[in-house]
């Protein structure tokens, strides 16, 4: 039996065809839901073709987040903390900001991943190990450093994209969010620091 080449234009098209159709699928049901009989089905292709590409659904859906959060890969390796954090800030609102509600389903689907690591729980670990000694700190307090400006990061994001974003544009969000994380209540004028 021939061995498909990556390369190949019918091995491209078929994994072009797999992706799309899965995308669609997990917009419209649950992801424990989908089968590979129905994608495969969906996207005319045969059950044998499918494998030819994944192992399964959860390879297929790691292969997807892996993709998508690869930008966020790419900032922390050449990102410095905490030198660098107005910079990771900046990259992080514009990284998240470009995901489209389909990459947003699938970054926030659980699939049954080796060791029940997620890819986005792999991130984080490399964040950790990237960051995991900051000056002047020992590993558990520089874990709570990491952990308090992620979360903080992540929560004033997302109530942004919620509510804020006809509002204040992402040129202005993202000083204010800078100010919030650096210098807290002080940093926006509402606490006066004591002389």
């Amino acid at each position: 039996m021939k061995q498909h080449s990556k390369q190949d234009l019918r091995f491209i098209k078929n994994e072009n065809l797999i992706r799309e159709t899965f995308r669609k699928m997990i917009c419209e049901m649950d992801y424990s839901k989908i089968s590979i009989k129905e994608l495969t089905q969906r996207a005319q292709i045969n059950r044998k073709t499918f494998y030819l590409h994944y192992s399964s659904l959860d390879h297929l859906l790691a292969v997807l987040q892996l993709e998508i959060m690869d930008p966020a890969v790419q900032m922390i390796a050449e990102t410095s903390f905490p030198e660098d954090i107005e910079i990771i800030i900046r990259r992080s609102f514009k990284i998240m900001a470009s995901l489209d509600n389909v990459d947003k389903i699938v970054l926030s689907t659980k699939g049954d991943f080796p060791e029940k690591k997620s890819p986005s729980d792999l991130i984080q670990e490399q964040l950790f190990k990237k960051y995991d000694h900051i000056a002047k700190y020992g590993p558990f307090e520089s874990s709570l450093i990491i952990t308090y400006f992620s979360v903080c990061l992540g929560v004033i994001f997302r109530q942004w994209e919620a509510n804020g974003q006809q509002q204040i544009p992402m040129e202005d969000m993202i000083p204010l969010t800078t100010n919030l994380i650096l210098h807290g209540m002080e940093g926006v004028g509402l606490v006066r620091k004591d002389s």
